[in-house]
């Protein structure tokens, strides 16, 4: 079996190449154990099902991690927009 090195730069590149390799494993045991002639829809089923966990856990931590980012750093500050001042709705009454 052939060896790659991957160099992961953070937590988050890391947790993705590990759910990666972990679905590409589950694909191939699939592929592996399913009845000739079936393959295809063994797959196909395990990619919608497994695939979309996949990408929402990816998507989740890429938020997480931006999240984070911008706690550390702080938000930048950002210009406020303020509505015209409202005018008064009825002419005042004098006093009773």
């Amino acid at each position: 079996m052939p060896h790659s090195t991957i160099s992961v730069e953070t937590p988050f590149e890391s947790l993705v190449v590990e759910q990666a390799l972990a679905f590409a494993r589950e694909m191939e045991a699939t592929a592996n154990g399913a009845a000739d002639g079936k393959v295809l829809d063994q797959c196909e089923l395990l990619a919608l099902s497994k695939g979309r966990e996949l990408l929402r856990a990816i998507l989740t931590g890429a938020a997480q991690q931006q999240a984070e980012t911008l706690e550390k750093k702080g938000a930048p500050p950002a210009p406020v927009h303020v509505g015209r001042r409202a005018g008064t709705k009825g002419a005042r009454r004098g006093l009773s």
